[in-house]
């Protein structure tokens, strides 16, 4: 079984792994969203972490203080669909803030917070 990684986004960012996974963001030391991707490094790509005028950072979640520290925990796993399967355990369990629900689309049930 993998352990967690963990990786800076803020300030001075780690290069992210080109592998499949479970993430979670944390900013400071809350955590803030639990997601999948088969690519962590295509996924973080996308999303924009830019300076604004007021001395903040714009994140796709919420704007924060430029002081703020991000940063991301990732379980990697080669096997299909572990990753998946994780991160409905953790949105259910630890109920991050930007995870505001989770469907289930074959049963179509959602969980929500």
């Amino acid at each position: 079984m993998s352990k967690w990684k963990e990786y800076k986004l803020f300030p001075n960012p780690d290069k992210l792994p080109n592998k499949p996974c479970v993430y979670a963001i944390y900013f400071g030391n809350d955590l803030v969203y639990v997601g999948q991707s088969n690519s962590l490094s295509n996924r973080f790509s996308g999303h924009a972490f830019r300076f604004g005028y007021a001395k903040n950072i714009h994140t796709p979640w919420q704007d924060l203080p430029m002081s703020t520290a991000i940063r991301i925990k990732a379980k990697f796993s080669e096997k299909l669909g572990d990753w998946a399967m994780w991160e409905i355990r953790l949105i259910r369990r630890l109920k991050p803030i930007h995870n505001t629900h989770h469907c289930n689309k074959r049963k179509e049930v959602c969980y929500e917070n």
